[in-house]
């Protein structure tokens, strides 16, 4: 039989988590006699804890004692052979043998997930860096039940350090899963990753939803913006202009709205990169302001624990502070956990839908681009592959990390047989798909890879020049003009570009606004591929400068191109995210049509019909140095044909 591990909370069925919460009633006030106190007789557990716990790892062994098994333990990994330098593969070979079922926390994302493939026994995830932490989540909506009665249609307010978190991360899967409205709460720079939000959307239909709500405001200190993720999808982000109506909706919703749990977590110090001083921003705070609202009477206050200064000690001798017996349901629900693995039962579980693998030759990506990912730390124990995901927030080729669960973009794609690359859009993507199912696909970094492994560019065919350096800078100033005209207030309009070409079509736009205003605006820039992958605003340069504050603000997003506006929408979400614009206009210099999603631009400096496998490209002489400003057009000759390399060589046209 098929061993069963626990990784993540989708390794569970909706079904079989109400399964294991029906085994924790029974747990809840165990009879020595019962059968399920004896369910674990003769096993072992084997706790291998490369990071500090108390609460999950004297749980699990509570719990595999009274179900009659029996635990042995590496509390602190430092004084096991990994000090040694032992890799966690063959840690999980070995302690396999030893035990029936590991139990496993680790620093790095995705190391339990490796470990799982050595290992010839069931592996439970208790943490891994800021992945997930699906038995915690067990925990949290078993207490919520308990707590509620039922799960769907609850309001839980989550609280605190929402991006490094593993908790959080695999308790709003959870919640999506059960029909639960989620409120976010963010520290300033600690809100949801991309690739959880992207996944929320994707998978659960849950969208990001701006809200502002002076009760909770009055409450707990908290940045302006707040973000209602509701279990049905809403389209706020794809709209440029803030809609006023649904704005006044908004605002009636946020008083009216019914608070059932507030979940707080604490600033997860050991993740963070760079130390962040105390009261350096601020971080939400249940406390005595909290317990006196009436309005919140019935609203229950969870924490994974431990807690730093993020709960008030009066909370604690409040009825609704129920944290602690949050904790002490840690041990029946990990008793019917260890009870559901071990039962034979589980390892029938049908296996998971097929998807699609891509695992570039040696020499491809070499790891994920997530920094913490044990593809990058420990290569040696995984075996590199990425999840091809549908289009997600671009026009690019999606994959997903097997291990960390990160997604990044492809920007550069090549052909293994013809040693040919291109950029990808999704004009190529029949084209891509078939390279992949062939095995001929690989996909690099950057330009210097791929040439640095003796790819070549594709030839490209004749380019029509579609606006020359005198008509770009027209539109830009046409474009500027209309801008000018509807901005009502000029002392909150910023200027916000996608890197690369937009962020340079931002600046010319505000120095023609300069122009016809005399004074300066502030120009911001949106990084569409940063750090894993995901959209975030840059940092000024200058540190003396304060970060990127768009909060009531009018503002200008401005883009080059806009074909599918899947670019568009990721931006957009990513500025919703961070604060709450009066508005938000949508400026691009070309219009290729072709439009997937309803993102209209306000203002456009040229609309140009193409056909999907046309590639339109902006010129501008800040990136191409030794050209004019200028717009083509052109094709990619052959990318479909298996024999490229003697048909593209052939070819006098060549324009990489």
């Amino acid at each position: 039989m098929r061993k069963r591990d626990l990784v993540s909370i989708a390794d569970l069925t909706d079904r079989e988590i109400e399964e294991i919460f029906q085994l924790a009633d029974a747990m809840v006030d165990l009879n020595p006699i019962a059968s399920h106190a004896k369910s674990c007789a003769g096993k072992i557990m084997a706790t291998l804890f490369y990071e500090p716990s108390t609460r999950t790892r004297l749980s699990f062994e509570s719990a595999m004692q009274r179900l009659g098994g029996s635990a042995i333990s590496c509390p602190d990994m430092r004084s096991s052979s990994a000090a040694k330098g032992e890799s966690i593969a063959d840690t999980a070979r070995v302690v396999s043998s030893y035990a029936d079922v590991l139990v496993i926390r680790h620093y790095w994302d995705g190391a339990v997930q490796a470990m799982a493939e050595f290992a010839d026994v069931p592996v439970v995830n208790a943490g891994d860096g800021s992945h997930e932490h699906p038995t915690q989540t067990l925990c949290d909506l078993y207490t919520l039940k308990k707590e509620k009665g039922n799960l769907k249609g609850l309001t839980v307010v989550i609280c605190g350090d929402l991006k490094h978190g593993r908790t959080v991360h695999s308790l709003v899967y959870a919640l999506a899963r059960f029909g639960v409205h989620v409120v976010t709460l963010a520290a300033n720079g600690m809100e949801l990753p991309e690739y959880v939000i992207e996944k929320l959307q994707n998978e659960h239909h849950y969208s990001p939803l701006p809200l502002v709500s002076r009760d909770l405001q009055a409450v707990v200190e908290q940045p302006d913006a707040i973000y209602l993720t509701p279990n049905r999808p809403h389209q706020l982000a794809l709209f440029t202009r803030v809609d006023e109506e649904l704005q006044d909706d908004l605002s009636k919703m946020a008083p009216g709205l019914k608070f059932d749990a507030f979940y707080v977590t604490r600033k997860q110090k050991e993740r963070l990169r760079e130390p962040v001083a105390e009261g350096e921003a601020s971080y939400p705070r249940i406390g005595d302001r909290f317990l006196k609202e009436k309005r919140f009477k019935d609203a229950v206050v969870m924490h994974p624990l431990p807690r730093v200064d993020e709960l008030s000690p009066a909370v604690d001798k409040d009825r609704r502070g129920i944290y602690f017996k949050q904790a002490a349901y840690g041990v029946p629900v990990r008793m019917a956990l260890l009870s559901f693995l071990m039962n034979d039962s589980a390892s029938s579980h049908p296996a998971k839908k097929y998807l699609t693998v891509y695992r570039g030759p040696e020499g491809a990506i070499s790891a994920c681009a997530n920094a913490n990912c044990v593809t990058r730390t420990e290569p040696t124990s995984t075996d590199l592959r990425f999840e091809v995901l549908p289009p997600g927030s671009s026009e690019t080729l999606n994959l997903r990390c097997f291990y960390c669960d990160h997604r990044f973009k492809v920007q550069l794609v090549g052909h293994v047989r013809s040693k040919r690359y291109c950029p990808y859009d999704r004009g190529l993507k029949e084209i891509v798909d078939g390279w992949l199912r062939e095995g001929d696909l690989i996909v690099f970094d950057t330009i210097k890879q791929a040439e640095e492994l003796g790819y070549e560019p594709y030839r490209t065919g004749p380019q029509r020049n579609l606006m020359d350096e005198a008509e770009l800078r027209a539109a830009v100033k046409r474009i500027s003009e209309s801008i000018g005209r509807e901005t009502e207030d000029r002392d909150s309009l910023v200027i916000v570009g996608i890197r690369t070409k937009g962020a340079f079509l931002a600046r010319r736009i505000a120095r023609e606004l300069e122009k016809q205003w005399q004074r300066r605006f502030e120009t911001r820039e949106i990084e569409m591929y940063g750090s894993g992958g995901q959209p975030e605003m840059v940092l000024p340069e200058d540190p003396k400068l304060p970060a990127p504050d768009l909060h009531d603000r009018e503002v200008i997003l401005v883009d080059d191109v806009i074909h599918t506006g899947r670019t568009v929408r990721a931006a957009l979400s990513l500025i919703f995210q961070s604060a709450r614009p009066r508005s938000v206009r949508l400026a691009v210099l070309i219009d290729r049509g072709l439009r997937e999603l309803p993102v209209k631009p306000d203002y456009v400096g040229k609309h140009i019909p193409s056909a999907d496998r046309e590639r339109v490209r902006v010129k501008l002489r800040e990136v191409e140095q030794n050209e004019r400003d200028k717009v083509v057009v052109y094709s990619i000759i052959n990318a479909d044909d298996s024999n490229q390399r003697s048909a593209l060589s052939s070819n006098s046209e060549a324009d990489s």
